[in-house]
């Protein structure tokens, strides 16, 4: 079946800003690239108008009044009741994670004809699924998901080994998958540009290790600081490297007090939530992951996408995406002495980290650029 249109749905989009919103987007403005039109489908937020396109993609928003569950609960609703009077204005229906409104998209779907596909959210063990089961409504909405069977997309291979082998989840019809990425956006600097992208961020021509992403505890960014502060202790002369982190979150008052408790404010930055972070992944040299569960960081393939080395977590999406020595290095997040062995290895090379982020760029090209997803995705809205 050739697909034309697109029905996006998410509680929250553009310009509300997360990973799941801003992969929600740039698929869509992708999917508007080929050809095809795309509605997207979301929550009216203060402020922002019920309806304006943006890049080529048709943004409807829903009022929805009250808060919580209750808000939930009127959005599921009332995007059931839209899908079934618009459903000529879409072929299929994309569900960015696994949440109420994905229950109306998959009963509506069953009512109207249109495939319909839901996208999860998360990492081993904070993953959509493991959380649903917490709560009688979420086994509610699994005990469903495996009657009316849609189509569940699962972002790294470590969720869907696990989800496969677990005997509860059988029924579940589960398809492995991949975050994408703009690789004609996020390029790699020339030598030259890469100490001019550090000066116009405030950084001297130093190794940058680089965090981008939300401060909060499953992504042991404080826990990363403090080995930071181990290696400056415990080497025999002062290295020259800095370390960034881009974000804001629970952890962002804690990371603060450590990092002046520890005496490391000439050696680590904190700069907040940033809207444009372009110039940071052209600054840096080095991108860290420290998280101790992780899906598939759109932060970090936008930074491999820019030529920078990466040092993640073997969790995730991450030990698919990254080749130990060849892109990037990788170490168990409660192993402290491998934490620090990665960062010693750029230490000890000034060039690794370019090595490295050339074949970091490689593997993004040639597997997670968004125009093959696009492409992908396309012609899995068109089967059966």
């Amino acid at each position: 079946m050739k697909i034309t249109s697109v029905l996006m749905l998410s509680q929250t989009f553009h310009p509300v800003i997360g990973g799941a919103e801003k992969q929600a987007l740039e698929i869509s403005k992708a999917l508007v690239k080929r050809g095809v039109k795309v509605t997207a489908l979301t929550r009216l937020r203060p402020g922002l108008p019920s309806e304006e396109t943006v890049d080529g993609v048709f943004i409807k928003r829903l009022a929805c009044p009250g808060s919580g569950s209750f808000n939930s609960a009127v959005f599921m609703l009332k995007s059931f009741f839209w899908l079934l009077a618009n459903k000529e204005a879409y072929d299929a229906v994309h569900v960015h994670l696994a949440s109420s409104p994905a229950v109306a998209a998959v009963l509506a779907g069953r009512l109207t004809g249109r495939r319909v596909v839901v996208k999860l959210g998360g990492g081993k063990g904070v993953d959509e699924i493991s959380l649903s089961e917490k709560t009688f409504a979420g086994r509610l909405k699994l005990a469903f998901f495996k009657l009316a069977a849609p189509e569940l997309l699962v972002m790294n291979a470590e969720v869907y080994s696990w989800l496969r082998e677990t005997p509860r989840y059988a029924g579940l019809k589960l398809r492995q998958f991949r975050n994408g990425v703009d690789t004609g956006r996020y390029t790699p600097p020339l030598y030259h540009e890469k100490i001019a992208a550090k000066a116009a961020v405030g950084l001297e021509n130093l190794t940058t290790f680089l965090f981008v992403g939300r401060l909060s505890p499953e992504k042991r960014v404080k826990e990363f600081v403090e080995a930071w502060a181990e290696i400056f202790a415990e080497e025999r002369e002062r290295p020259h490297i800095r370390l960034v982190i881009v974000g804001g979150g629970p952890e962002e008052a804690a990371l603060r007090k450590a990092v002046a408790d520890l005496d490391l404010a000439g050696t680590v930055r904190l700069t907040g939530p940033e809207d444009d972070l372009l110039p940071w992944y052209r600054a840096a040299d080095v991108f860290i992951l420290p998280s101790i569960s992780e899906g598939l960081s759109n932060s970090m393939l936008e930074a491999m996408a820019c030529g920078v080395a990466i040092m993640a977590s073997r969790v995730g999406g991450a030990r698919e995406a990254i080749t130990p020595g060849v892109s990037g290095c990788l170490f168990d997040p409660l192993n402290r002495v491998e934490l620090k062995a990665c960062v010693r290895g750029f230490i000890g090379d000034r060039t690794l980290p370019l090595k490295l982020g050339e074949q970091a760029r490689k593997t993004v090209v040639e597997k997670y650029s968004m125009a093959r997803v696009a492409d992908e995705l396309l012609a899995m809205y068109g089967e059966g």
